[in-house]
Parts: structure tokens; sequence; C-alpha cells
């Protein structure tokens, strides 16, 4: 518990029935977000100290909720920092500033989650905890943004595969419909790369020893081994 207090600074127990209030008035609907409904409905009951039942036996269950997103990308970052840098949204640390005014001082702070250290070859990767069909819209326009901010051509999403797909390659468009010359650059592109989660395992042991092999192709694929 100590940990969590450490990470959670933030928090205000004084602001709680504010919190509370907000999310009851404004629950999620959004198609986009629907995936989040139920952690927001949890977090609510956990927020308002009711019982949340697990099943009907007389053991006591204790529980904690973990940002698997944040999760997703630390564990990424132990497997490609020696090619990218890491900028920390949380902690604050490696933040880049998007845009300068005339007279020189730079704002728009920035956290991409991946930029890889080869200036010549700028690589931006994005890690996303969600199901390759769920990146998309915003994800996009995010990933865009950041190549043009830092001179990149590839963009790379690095999310949890569970599936025996192949990469996806989707090349940026140039040209305009109205004038009928919409086509692909060649050189623009963002890949959706996913690392393989081992499925068919017997047990702890096998699961480890297969996604050690999993990260070696997934490295791989980036051109890192």
């Amino acid at each position: 518990m100590k940990k969590v207090y450490e990470v959670t600074q933030s928090y205000n127990h004084m602001d709680r029935n504010k919190v509370i209030m907000l999310n009851q008035q404004r629950p999620i609907r959004h198609a986009y977000y629907k995936e989040y409904r139920e952690l927001q409905k949890l977090c609510l009951t956990i927020l308002q100290r009711h019982k949340h039942y697990m099943g009907t036996g007389p053991e006591k269950i204790n529980g904690i909720l973990f940002d698997g997103a944040w999760l997703w990308e630390e564990y990424i970052d132990t497997l490609v920092n020696d090619a990218f840098y890491h900028p920390k949204n949380k902690s604050g640390t490696g933040a880049q500033k998007l845009f300068s005014r005339d007279e020189g001082q730079k704002v728009g702070l920035i956290y991409p989650d991946f930029i890889s250290r080869n200036r010549e070859h700028r690589i931006i990767g994005d890690a996303k905890y969600k199901p390759v069909q769920n990146i998309r819209n915003k994800d996009y326009l995010q990933i865009l943004a950041y190549m043009f901010r830092f001179d990149a051509k590839t963009g790379c999403y690095f999310y949890p595969n569970h599936s025996i797909a192949d990469n996806e390659v989707l090349y940026l468009n140039q040209g305009l419909t109205y004038e009928k010359n919409e086509q692909k650059r060649e050189d623009t592109k963002v890949i959706k790369l996913g690392l393989t989660i081992p499925q068919d395992v017997e047990d702890y042991k096998d699961f480890t020893e297969k996604m050690k092999q999993s990260e070696q192709a997934f490295l791989e694929k980036i051109g890192l081994r």
C-alpha cells in the first residue's frame, strides 16, 4: 500500500464527493470509449465504498486496480530502451515542446511514448494496450502529429497480439479526392506491430519461455535484433 500512496500523491480525499458527482452526471456514452464504461462503474463503486460481490462464499476478497496501459508501456520500454528514448508523462520526465513563440519561448508539452535514438531514420513508437481493431481515428492523428514534429517517416503501434495476423502497414496518402489524384506516399507509413502473447501454454514456465521467443521476434520486426 505504501507504493500505491507514493504514486497517487495527487489524490485528495476531500475531492472524492466532487469526483463521484461529476462521474455520475457524466457517464461514458460515446462509442469510442465504451470499453471504459465498466471501469468507470467499478471506480464509482470503490469510491462510494459500496460492496462489489464476487461469488457467494464466506471468504474475504481483497483487490487492487492496476493501470494496464501504463504497465504495458513500461514493459515495452524494458525491451526497446537501448534504441528508443522514453518520455514519461506520469513523472513529467523527458517532456518535449511542440511549438515556439516569436520570442523563442517553447510551449506545448508533449510526451510521445517512444522516440528512436536514430536521427537519420527516426521512428515514433506508441504503446497501445488494446485490441488492434480499436487502434484508429484519434490514435492515427496523434502519432502523425508526433511524426511531423520529429521528422519521422515511420510510426509504430506496439500492442499485445493474441492472433497470428501479420503486421498491418498503413501508408499516408497525398493528393485530394476532389482533384482525383489521391495516392499513397511510399516513404511515410504507420505500422501496427504486435507482440504476440502465447495462448497455448502448459504452465507458467512454458509461458515465460514462449514469451521470450515472442519478445525476440518482436524486436526483429523493429530491426533491433
